[in-house]
């Protein structure tokens, strides 16, 4: 017995040291079966230790999810409540939520130690970026959906890099350049595959209006033949998506050099505060107030903005913030780029619009362009 002794304390003292066994390793089986509840106590930690490690990857991946589904609610918004409402209103809930989100990180509403040079530069980006680049962007959702709009909006990423080596001499290298031809060519693939869609669509009314005309009525006046109203409003909401790309631009360049020595929270509370302050001077000069409290009184409306609003530069922000600071700064970028194939499948059911082999490939290959940008291949 005494002999036996020995074996008796090495089984019962297994479990504690399989428990510190690195993944992997076959572990002893235990008499009663309790080796195999040991060994799936070890997986389950090896699989948590895994996500925390990999940890910023996942949060990189998160943003492009919020953004998916942050335009997909947007675009029913502007439907119901038009885009001054949601615009003015959509800033308004993120500077809500953006003081939160520095409460939470910083124990403070707004860190006010800013410079003067810094504070402008921020506040005209945002009034670029926002007012201008969201006014043009809502109005490509409603005019082509948020499918084709998040695919032009991510034309920004080339078109910053090409602006970098024009005027700032940063050369993309090989890599780059072949990331931005791709880009372009799946974006231009998109557009030119939904102008014949759009072309050849059936003869029913669009539902949403051209910048301009009134609730209701026909975008294009006193034309009979309605797919060729459905090709100007494709020709349109195109146009406004480019020119959301190129003000996102310009408010880049200037978020960079305002930036420096300033908190990703604090730069982003003045960029959005601003936004917000410039959409209310836009609703008072063009007489949209009244359209601005009607959404407010829409419960339902204001619901879906405020929603959406948690996606985008809450839960968004949040998310690309961690994943900086938890992964490459590479493979964060490009995997937080992902929103133009993610949201094709929620939109094909969302909207009960099929998914053309056109927006599939342009959607894969402006991704490629990105990834390739960001030296992911």
């Amino acid at each position: 017995p005494s002999a036996n002794r020995p074996a008796r304390i090495a089984q019962r003292e297994s479990p504690s040291a399989n428990r510190q066994a690195p993944c992997g390793r076959r572990l002893p089986a235990m008499a009663g079966g309790k080796g195999r509840t040991v060994l799936t106590k070890v997986s389950a930690s090896c699989s948590i230790n895994s996500m925390i490690e990999h940890s910023g990857e996942i949060a990189a991946f998160g943003t492009s999810v919020a953004w998916t589904i942050g335009p997909l609610l947007m675009e029913r918004a502007v439907r119901r409540s038009g885009v001054m409402a949601v615009n003015t209103l959509k800033v308004l809930f993120a500077t809500m939520y953006l003081a939160l989100l520095a409460w939470m990180l910083n124990g403070s509403l707004f860190d006010a130690r800013i410079a003067p040079t810094s504070f402008a530069l921020l506040a005209s980006s945002g009034i670029i970026g926002f007012v201008a680049g969201d006014y043009f962007l809502l109005h490509a959702y409603s005019l082509i959906g948020a499918r084709l709009s998040v695919l032009l909006s991510s034309l920004s990423v080339p078109m910053t890099a090409i602006a970098a080596f024009v005027f700032l001499g940063e050369h993309p290298g090989l890599n780059g350049s072949a990331g931005i031809a791709l880009c372009t060519v799946g974006v231009m693939y998109t557009v030119q595959s939904g102008k014949k869609n759009a072309q050849k669509a059936p003869a029913t009314p669009p539902t949403g209006t051209l910048p301009g005309s009134q609730t209701g009525t026909p975008a294009v006046p006193g034309v009979d033949s309605a797919s060729r109203e459905l090709s100007v409003r494709y020709r349109t909401g195109v146009v406004y998506g480019f020119l959301s790309a190129l003000f996102t631009v310009c408010a880049t360049f200037m978020t960079k050099a305002g930036s420096a020595g300033v908190g990703t929270v604090t730069a982003t509370q003045i960029r959005i505060g601003s936004a917000f302050a410039g959409f209310t001077l836009f609703a008072l000069a063009t007489r949209k107030l009244p359209e601005v409290a009607a959404a407010v009184r829409d419960a339902r409306g204001i619901t879906v903005i405020a929603v959406a609003s948690i996606f985008g530069p809450f839960i968004g922000v949040a998310l690309l913030l961690y994943a900086i600071q938890h992964s490459n700064a590479g493979i964060a970028a490009a995997l937080s780029s992902l929103s133009p194939v993610l949201i094709l499948l929620p939109s094909r059911f969302l909207d009960k619009r099929r998914i053309t082999a056109g927006e599939v490939g342009g959607a894969l290959i402006t991704t490629a362009g990105i990834l390739l940008m960001f030296g992911i291949f």
